[in-house]
């Protein structure tokens, strides 16, 4: 009985480290939404109304990042799989992908009142 108890627990340990498998990994969260608000902030200062397209985009891969990072099962593993400076690195480049986002909405806006 307890040698079945220990495969029982050492099959959910090996499962619990084995999240960060199917995570998007650190360097695709930085480069994706950097890059997303980059082109969000290009895109607003010139054609303010197409940057919603991006924003739509941001806000979807947001959603999805913020849901697996509090997820009450998958969020404890992830941080102890990939470590805090994971969920820092991905609030952090979901903000920054925001406010570069509102940036070229507001610099477009402008322009185009101006004009």
């Amino acid at each position: 009985m307890g040698s079945r108890m220990e495969r029982i627990l050492s099959a959910s340990a090996a499962f619990a480290f084995e999240v960060m498998d199917k995570e998007w990994p650190l360097w695709l969260v930085i480069v994706g939404f950097l890059g997303a608000g980059i082109a969000g902030l290009l895109i607003g200062r010139k054609w303010p109304i197409l940057s919603v397209f991006v924003a739509l985009l941001v806000v979807m891969g947001a959603v999805r990042q913020i849901g697996e990072l509090n997820d009450q099962y998958v969020g404890p593993n992830m941080r102890a799989e990939a470590g805090f400076k994971y969920f820092v690195a991905s609030y952090l480049s979901i903000t920054t992908s925001v406010g570069l986002l509102v940036v070229g909405l507001v610099q477009g806006l402008k322009r185009h009142k101006r004009s």
